[in-house]
């Protein structure tokens, strides 16, 4: 081994070696604080799903089964309904298109936004509706009859991000898998979903071993995969040796 080699051996050793180390040490604290900012970003999301869902399990288990239990297939733009009332033909419609702002227009009510409602949701809303000005008990149905093109979005730390159309109930792992999964500096424990303005925390390495759900995903769905910091910090370490060693190997 040359002068120069010995040298360059201890700086490698310490570089490599101290953002290995700070890896290591730091796993069980991180562990512990990736579970209580993935509980709370689930708790939260725990407030708008129906009321029948435990409130009192915080469990990272209990949160992504009440999301995946949200409606995946709630009615979004551009959907065709018809609408049902009851015996009352002057007050139903047929081929509805949902518009930008989410509404669709109907007899004597004009628009009622419906965006973001399951079937259910929809015809409770248009029932409440008709009940308050026209009618003592309305029986409301509502059908569609054409979904619009749905989409999910990935990006952050995956190989082949973009916007991936959604064909029937996709979960958040065929998301994933689409693009192309994630990179050797992804951070498995801290990826994001952004819905309808709102956030929620999602643990890979957890779905993928059996431990929580698998989320099914709603249209317009955005996925970020955050990077881990100490896998970025190793890879600019290793980036930089060549840097390091250029100087000694021109003295040889």
């Amino acid at each position: 081994m040359t002068k120069e080699n010995l040298v360059i051996l201890p700086l490698v050793v310490a570089l490599t070696g101290c953002s290995l180390i700070s890896h290591k040490k730091g796993n069980s604290k991180a562990d512990a604080e990736d579970v209580r900012s993935i509980n709370a970003l689930n708790q939260d999301f725990t407030i708008g799903v129906p009321q029948s869902t435990s409130l009192r399990d915080n469990s990272p288990a209990a949160a992504y089964a009440a999301l995946s239990r949200a409606q995946s297939t709630v009615i979004s733009e551009q959907d065709k309904l018809d609408v049902t009332v009851f015996k009352v033909p002057e007050l139903s419609a047929k081929d509805l298109i949902v518009e930008t702002n989410g509404a669709i227009s109907l007899p004597l009510l004009g628009g009622v936004v419906v965006r973001g409602l399951s079937i259910p949701q929809a015809e409770q809303k248009i029932a409440g509706l008709l009940k308050q000005r026209y009618m003592q008990d309305p029986k409301v149905t509502v059908t569609r009859k054409a979904q619009a093109f749905k989409r999910v979005t990935v990006e952050g730390a995956v190989k082949t991000p973009g916007v991936f159309p959604i064909t029937g109930r996709m979960t958040f792992l065929q998301a994933i898998a689409l693009a192309q999964g994630v990179t050797d500096l992804a951070n498995e424990r801290a990826v994001v979903v952004f819905r309808n303005g709102r956030q929620y925390g999602v643990n890979l390495d957890l779905i993928r071993k059996g431990k929580a759900p698998d989320p099914i995903l709603q249209n317009d769905d955005r996925i970020v995969v955050l990077k881990s910091d100490n896998k970025v910090l190793e890879r600019k370490v290793i980036d930089y040796l060549p840097s390091l060693l250029s100087p000694f190997s021109l003295l040889k």
